[in-house]
């Protein structure tokens, strides 16, 4: 039975999951791999089944482990939040909220967002975390984040969302050019070229590849860059064309460095979402944060939509 033990043990017993490895969380924890041992034999005593399998790739959870994590996530999580929930019930709204979001809305979307709620609450101390679509949903879905802002992904099952903008993904290139001047872009306008396109897992990479199509094998060659500015920057010298929102390019537009291809095809509009765990109950400062973006909502719907449009 656990009713003996206090969070220590499952407090190593995540970080152990977390990093697949005794030694890291050893190392994290400054304290010794025999001690790291200690606590999961002792964890794994008390639960009846053993929680990790020791392969040579690192420790990997048992069925028993992962149903276990679950929990200790959830519990830590709402352990996290008591200060929170106390605060709440005083009507105060302070302490630190983590925001995750993917690159483009955490870039070029959340910034302004989190000022707007900072400035609502100045007791709040918003943090914003940053990965890819397939790393928000992740830490959603381990507690790692009480919410999330992602573009379009299909969601695992357990998490919610809720529009909150909206941009364009559009084909995008150096404003010289000639590309800019075609209405109807065909075959022998992409051939020779290269396409520069953002890393597996990423919602602007999805929504690159559903706007082109078939349309992808009519590049020369297609290049992987994991970073929405480096792409900027190569399109804006001339070494390819890219997908890119046009949430990311309106300074670069602006200063005639990038324009969108005239033709409406290749522009799709996109919407992000804010996301979380349908099981999560939000209070405080998390549950601030989700009302302040979901009220600012309509006035930021269409942010991506004002410069999107290509000059002539």
């Amino acid at each position: 039975m656990l009713d003996n033990f206090n969070l220590y043990p499952l407090h190593v017993f995540r970080l152990v999951a977390r990093s697949g490895s005794v030694t890291r969380a050893a190392q994290d924890l400054f304290i010794s791999q025999p001690a790291v041992s200690a606590h999961l034999k002792a964890l794994e005593t008390a639960i009846g089944e053993p929680l990790f399998e020791r392969t040579p790739r690192g420790m990997l959870l048992t069925s028993a482990g992962a149903a276990a994590l679950e929990q200790i996530n959830r519990l830590f999580a709402l352990y996290e939040e008591i200060p929170a929930a106390v605060d709440a019930l005083r009507g105060q709204v302070r302490g630190e909220v983590v925001a995750a979001a993917s690159s483009t809305p955490g870039v070029y979307l959340m910034p302004g967002l989190l000022r707007r709620f900072q400035q609502q609450y100045p007791d709040a101390r918003p943090v914003l975390r940053l990965g890819d679509s397939a790393d928000v949903l992740e830490w959603l879905l381990t507690y790692q984040a009480p919410l999330g802002v992602i573009g379009e992904m299909k969601l695992a099952p357990g998490l919610e969302s809720l529009e909150i903008a909206t941009d364009h993904l559009q084909l995008v290139v150096g404003a010289g050019d000639a590309l800019c001047r075609v209405n109807r872009v065909r075959a022998e306008h992409l051939r020779g070229r290269t396409l520069l396109l953002r890393e597996p897992g990423s919602s602007t990479r999805a929504g690159a590849q559903r706007l082109l199509g078939e349309r992808l094998n009519e590049f020369e060659r297609v290049m992987e860059i994991p970073s929405t500015e480096a792409i900027k920057q190569a399109v804006a010298y001339g070494l390819g064309v890219a997908v890119i929102s046009s949430l990311a390019t309106r300074l670069e537009q602006d200063a005639g460095l990038l324009q969108p291809v005239r033709d409406t095809q290749l522009r799709q509009a996109r919407k992000f979402f804010l996301v979380k765990r349908q099981d999560r109950v939000l209070t405080g400062s998390p549950a601030a944060l989700w009302h302040c973006l979901t009220t600012c909502s309509s006035k930021i719907r269409q942010a991506g939509n004002r410069k999107s449009q290509p000059k002539e």
